[in-house]
């Protein structure tokens, strides 16, 4: 399917459901602005008993206070920011395809324990994977800023400039790398929501394979949005223009896994509560 194909079957799948998304897309702005505040508190607090916080990596990393607040923001992120965009981007799917999405909220609720462990797997590794691809590019910027910032001072001599020259090269470079890379898994959080018992690892490894070919497809997508970027600035157009996108992108993924677009989540709602029942 072409961008326009693609953008106008997302549009039919959402007629008469913008109300559900744009409730959605408010609760999930409400859940991150509601974070912010709280962070907000904190450092007013701190601040006003004495305690010097501030966000400096040498702050986070080097004192116990930062690296405190720093393992409290992630346990946050992985319990309870990480389970609500699954659920998000799974009724939105259900939206995508025309399932009954009230079913499947009931069903993740009642199975949460289960379902929120594969969940933060799904997130986790695919992270980490795009983190130990970009080591190369930390070193070779490392190095650039080493030769051309921190030796300033000095004459560099012939094999220093080459270093340097080398670094800079090779940093360009691997950022292609690592965004190449980092589409390659766009699939695997669209695995993960639809069979929740699959193996994230696997299923990096059938999004690596399936989206070979497809990289300029993805980005052709993204950069048509581009136009939108003026009307989110006004902020309110977000709660709308959010679940057009993420819509589209489901449709650009069930186009291009094929057959592989095995959703799991009906007959386990039906087995579910037939038993429950």
């Amino acid at each position: 399917m072409t961008n326009r194909e693609i953008k106008r079957l997302a549009l039919d799948r959402l007629r008469g459901k913008w109300g559900t998304c744009v409730a959605l897309t408010v609760f999930k702005a409400s859940f991150v602005l509601a974070l912010i505040a709280i962070e907000a508190m904190i450092y007013v607090i701190l601040d006003h008993l004495g305690i010097e916080y501030s966000y400096w990596p040498s702050a986070v990393f080097g004192t116990d206070l930062g690296r405190f607040m720093l393992s409290a923001r992630i346990l946050v992120i992985l319990l309870l920011m990480i389970p609500e965009v699954y659920i998000m981007r799974r009724l939105l799917l259900d939206i995508c395809v025309g399932n009954n999405f009230l079913d499947t909220r009931r069903y993740i609720q009642q199975n949460s324990r289960r379902i929120y462990a594969k969940t933060i797997a799904g997130t986790v590794v695919p992270f980490m994977l795009k983190c130990f691809a970009a080591v190369p590019l930390f070193i070779s910027i490392y190095i650039a800023h080493y030769f051309g910032t921190a030796r300033s001072g000095e004459q560099l001599t012939t094999a220093a400039l080459f270093l340097f020259m080398l670094a800079i090269g090779f940093s360009i470079v691997w950022v292609g790398v690592l965004v190449h890379y980092s589409i390659s898994l766009s699939l695997t959080k669209y695995i993960m929501t639809l069979n929740p018992r699959a193996n994230v690892f696997d299923a990096c490894d059938l999004s690596v394979r399936l989206m070979d070919g497809h990289h300029m497809r993805y980005l052709s997508l993204l950069f048509s949005f581009v136009k939108y970027i003026p009307l989110m600035l006004l902020i309110y157009p977000i709660f709308a223009i959010e679940p057009y996108i993420r819509v589209s992108f489901a449709m650009l993924a069930k186009d291009i896994m094929g057959s592989y677009w095995q959703d799991k989540y009906p007959a386990m709602i039906k087995r579910w509560s037939k038993y429950a029942g």
